[in-house]
């Protein structure tokens, strides 16, 4: 189950924060950004069901929406959640999706691609360790 969550969800967020730093320790979004977000018109979170076995948080970046994160937990992986979060997006929204993903991030980018995302270019150095980011897009026009 899809749910679209807001700044009343406060155990969700919190849940969502708590993975963040599971997932992505060098670059998690702590619960008060996270709070701040859910506060905010051009975030939208989104969890796969309310255990968060995934989530997605993007921004509207007035014509584009910019996947900040997308993450399952490591036990729910390869069950189609990522897609599944992907699919709810482009019945929800009708705007072409933006990303960032490391270039060594050989797994995300197979995934992205299989969805129909398309390599747009490259920000060199974009990570705090140095690593360049791969842009990628995905057209709904």
């Amino acid at each position: 189950m899809i749910i679209k969550i807001d700044n009343t969800n406060k155990e969700i967020l919190e849940k969502i924060s708590f993975l963040e730093k599971e997932i992505f320790p060098e670059s998690y979004y702590s619960i008060i950004t996270l709070q701040e977000m859910s506060l905010k018109k051009e975030y939208s979170i989104i969890v796969y069901d309310e255990d968060v076995k995934g989530y997605l948080i993007l921004h509207d970046s007035y014509d584009v929406y910019e996947i900040m994160k997308i993450a399952v937990t490591t036990n729910f992986r390869n069950r189609k959640i990522g897609q599944e979060l992907i699919n709810f997006y482009l019945e929800e929204f009708n705007k072409n999706l933006l990303l960032e993903v490391r270039e060594t991030n050989e797994i995300a980018r197979k995934f992205y691609e299989k969805l129909g995302f398309v390599n747009i270019g490259k920000r060199k150095n974009y990570y705090s360790n140095g690593e360049t980011a791969i842009l990628m897009s995905l057209e709904r026009n």
